[in-house]
């Protein structure tokens, strides 16, 4: 500790109590998140320092993202900002760092791993399996986020993207749609896939015969990352005849889609019902605005922290654990005129 700061001097700079700075800096209740980040920046201004005893106690996670998914940097934000939160609670602190794919081929791990001790793994994302191998071979408790390898028997917390699926496509049955297309490159993500399998069963529970001009699943540009608007209107000016409602695989996917038929002369919903997953901020921005299935990407975060604190604590047999979504109602999918 700085010899000449103290907690009180960081409350006299910030006009706070001096109980107020030590919650703050004993990440402890009874301070809004707003006060603790402006005790901690205050505390940095005044080279203030906890103990050294205090630090040797600190215990460390690696929160490891892959660098190529800028596209869902607001998603993946999301996720470690509950994972940090979470982390702190149990007195550990949450570090991320990005792995290149150079990194990843070559199956090379941040040089922060080999400075500090890590006492847990966590990965957000998709990962090539080498990488994830390697990383399991270290022998530190690992648990993979919003994704699952089947080669692996690796401990994991992801969304239930089937039962998902299913809900949503049984939420546009509900409206009178029969004609429902999926669109999505079901063997490009693993997430894709389930979500196809779920939209496919809902369809059979509810004795509908899926019509594959109605869907676009094999089309490799079409990727779990991005969306390819020309690809879209080949297919849409293509079709003999347009369904009455698609599930899309992903929000960009919907959003695109959209943009595709609108440029077309179609009404949505008026003309067809379009349905998204994930709850990316440009649903709520596009018009009309986008219903989909909202990933719970708080409680994927706090999850995945209590089961890596379990297994670092008591170990245990490798698990799965899914997470449920939520069913969000906008502007882009209608009842069903019948006759």
């Amino acid at each position: 500790m700085n010899s000449k700061t103290s907690m009180q001097d960081i409350a006299d700079m910030l006009g706070i109590s001096k109980n107020a700075v030590s919650l703050a800096l004993n990440h402890k209740a009874g301070v809004s998140e707003e006060l603790r980040a402006r005790v901690f920046e205050a505390a940095n201004q005044l080279k203030y320092r906890t103990e050294s005893r205090s630090k040797k106690k600190q215990q460390h996670l690696l929160v490891l993202i892959p660098e190529h998914i800028p596209q869902d940097a607001i998603f993946f934000s999301e996720v470690f900002w509950s994972i940090e939160k979470k982390a702190k609670e149990h007195g550990y602190n949450a570090i991320i760092c990005g792995v290149a794919e150079e990194m990843e081929q070559q199956l090379t791990l941040p040089d922060l791993y080999h400075e500090m001790v890590f006492h847990g793994i966590l990965t957000i994302g998709v990962f090539q399996l080498d990488y994830v191998r390697m990383l399991h071979d270290l022998q530190t408790p690992l648990v993979t986020v919003d994704h699952y390898y089947d080669s692996l028997q690796l401990d994991a917390v992801v969304t239930a993207h089937t039962e998902e699926a299913y809900k949503l496509t049984a939420y546009l049955i509900s409206k009178g749609h029969r004609e429902i297309g999926f669109i999505g490159a079901v063997h490009l993500a693993k997430s894709f896939k389930e979500r196809w399998n779920g939209f496919q069963q809902a369809m059979s529970d509810a004795g509908l015969t899926i019509n594959m001009d109605h869907s676009l699943v094999n089309a490799p540009s079409l990727d779990a990352q991005s969306s390819n608007m020309d690809e879209l209107a080949s297919f849409v000016d293509a079709m003999p005849s347009l369904p009455t409602a698609w599930v899309c695989a992903n929000d960009r996917l919907a959003i695109s889609l959209i943009q595709t038929v609108t440029s077309r002369g179609y009404n949505v919903p008026n003309n067809i019902s379009i349905a998204g997953f994930d709850d990316i901020e440009a649903a709520q921005l596009i018009t009309p605005r986008l219903t989909t299935i909202q990933v719970q990407r708080e409680q994927l975060g706090c999850e995945a922290v209590d089961f890596l604190i379990r297994k670092i604590e008591y170990g245990g047999s490798p698990q799965k654990i899914a997470i449920y979504g939520k069913l969000i109602e906008r502007d882009s999918c209608k009842q069903l005129d019948t006759i």
